[in-house]
């Protein structure tokens, strides 16, 4: 089976039922995938993650939860892109105008982890501990490009649905 994201289940689910979705809702109908009538899931699964460290340039080094802080007031997103062999994490200055990240600067941070097809321990924390962005560039372009498909907006753009803020 491929991949598929939590926000699947609706839509999913929808469909089993003989509903349609709202429109407004995000997520894809795999309800082939689920009755195994066909579809292979997703390329990709995506998830987000802010981080708020006093000092952007050493982000690591500050470990602050963004728990009780305003999402005006991130310092750095995290954008993941979970494929079949590898999970990136490209970690993003936070416009918290615009509330998006800044695909138009380079990274805060890479992360990059392999995961080999067919290995069979399914635990995580045993494959990401060593980060191999520096050894694998084209995987990291080929990911980036799948997550600025996904969430990028250039300087500017105005976000669906949202009025840029503090811009006159």
């Amino acid at each position: 089976p491929g991949l598929v994201e939590l926000v699947d289940l609706y839509p999913t689910l929808a469909a089993l039922a003989g509903l349609p979705p709202p429109p407004d809702v995000d997520g894809a109908d795999l309800s082939g995938l689920v009755l195994g009538g066909g579809g292979a899931g997703k390329e990709a699964a995506f998830s987000e993650y802010p981080r708020c460290p006093r000092r952007l340039e050493a982000p690591w080094d500050d470990l602050t939860s963004c728990t009780r802080t305003r999402k005006e007031d991130f310092r750095a997103m995290g954008y993941s892109v979970r494929t079949d062999g590898w999970r990136l994490t490209a970690w993003l200055r936070w416009d918290g105008a615009r509330l998006v990240g800044d695909f138009s600067q380079p990274p805060v941070g890479v992360e990059l982890y392999a995961h080999p097809a067919g290995e069979a321990d399914s635990d995580f924390d045993a494959t990401e501990n060593v980060n191999v962005a520096d050894l694998h560039p084209a995987v990291v372009r080929r990911l980036m490009g799948l997550a600025e498909a996904h969430w990028g907006k250039g300087p500017g753009e105005p976000v669906e649905g949202q009025e840029p803020r503090g811009r006159e």
